[in-house]
């Protein structure tokens, strides 16, 4: 099937670069003393559920968080866990993997991928924040990641 985006992301605004790394605190280091990024905050997230390829997954992740370019920089390191992270690693790269988007209704966005002919690679949510990550690396030379913040429901 030819993919073709039928959305409009022109508008979106890139909110967060994505780096994969195998030491993140080592790397955030090398970012503040050479590029001086401010520190970094680095958080760890244990076990949490994820949709990988089709299939459940658990996974755990070290990530520190900080803005550079006016814009959020994520550095992601794999604890455990099957998921994209792993693949970028076993792949022998480290780096640059992702950028995000931070937008509201994340379920249009997955329904419009999806009959466009991207698929959903990794899908999850930490928190209040639900992520999904598309199938973009052959035709846009990264993948994207699309994230929605979850909004608390009214009581009424």
């Amino acid at each position: 099937m030819k993919k073709r985006l039928n959305i409009d992301i022109s508008n979106l605004k890139i909110a967060q670069y994505g780096y994969v790394f195998k030491d993140v605190e080592k790397q955030a280091e090398i970012m503040e003393s050479i590029y001086g990024i401010p520190k970094f905050a680095v958080l760890i997230d244990e076990d949490y559920p994820i949709e990988y390829r089709g299939k459940e997954s658990k996974i755990s992740t070290k990530i520190a968080i900080s803005r550079f370019f006016n814009t959020q920089i994520e550095l992601i390191e794999l604890i455990k866990g099957n998921c994209i992270y792993k693949e970028f690693l076993e792949a022998g790269k480290e780096g640059f993997q992702h950028v995000s988007f931070f937008i509201e209704n994340l379920d249009s966005y997955i329904d419009t991928f999806k009959k466009s002919g991207f698929e959903v690679i990794h899908y999850g949510q930490i928190g209040k924040q639900r992520f999904a990550y598309f199938d973009t690396e052959e035709t846009f030379g990264l993948l994207l990641e699309f994230q929605e913040t979850v909004k608390r429901k009214r009581k009424k």
